[in-house]
């Protein structure tokens, strides 16, 4: 009787062993998983502010607010939103208000809101800017045929030329 009272405990600590094993295993899942949820992207993150330089002699124009864009880097990818082709459209009127729509790299992207954020900062520090309304449109649909050149190739030896190993 006693050496199958300890086979059996012997049987249910590895049972027991193996399914904390699974949930420690998990956890990572199951932490991407609920950051990828964010409810402030669904469907879009609008962001609003006005500019805090002054207007200057030069007129604001769109060569002015890409160069700040490209200052807004992807943390994953070390890329510029500009160089990823996240800058989906642009507008500026003649009261120099501004109007970005962004796409992301994938419906999910966890960092949407925080490049949207820097998206905002970047276009305040553009002297003349009057009011700036940032749209992250998480329905754009993105692919590596949106790279900039340079990015292209930087993009191709890291993840290869193949469209569907983004991310």
């Amino acid at each position: 009787m006693t050496g199958t009272r300890s086979l059996i405990l012997r049987v249910l600590l590895t049972v027991l062993l193996v399914a904390v094993g699974i949930v420690v295993m998990s956890i990572p899942r199951i932490i991407r998983t609920r950051r990828l949820r964010a409810p402030d992207l669904s469907p879009f993150t609008v962001l609003e502010d006005s500019g805090r330089i002054p207007a200057d002699t030069v007129a604001t124009d769109s060569a002015r607010v890409i160069a700040a864009l490209h200052q807004v880097a992807d943390p994953e990818l070390g890329f510029s939103i500009v160089e990823l082709g996240l800058v989906h459209s642009l507008a500026i009127d003649p009261e120099r208000n501004i109007r970005l729509r962004m796409a992301l790299t994938m419906p999910e992207c966890p960092f949407g809101r925080f490049l949207g954020e820097q998206a905002l900062e970047s276009v305040m520090a553009v002297p003349g800017v009057n009011r700036i309304r940032v749209t992250v449109d998480p329905t754009i649909s993105w692919d590596p045929a949106r790279l900039s050149g340079e990015a292209r190739e930087r993009y191709e030896s890291v993840f290869g030329n193949d469209p569907g190993n983004s991310r």
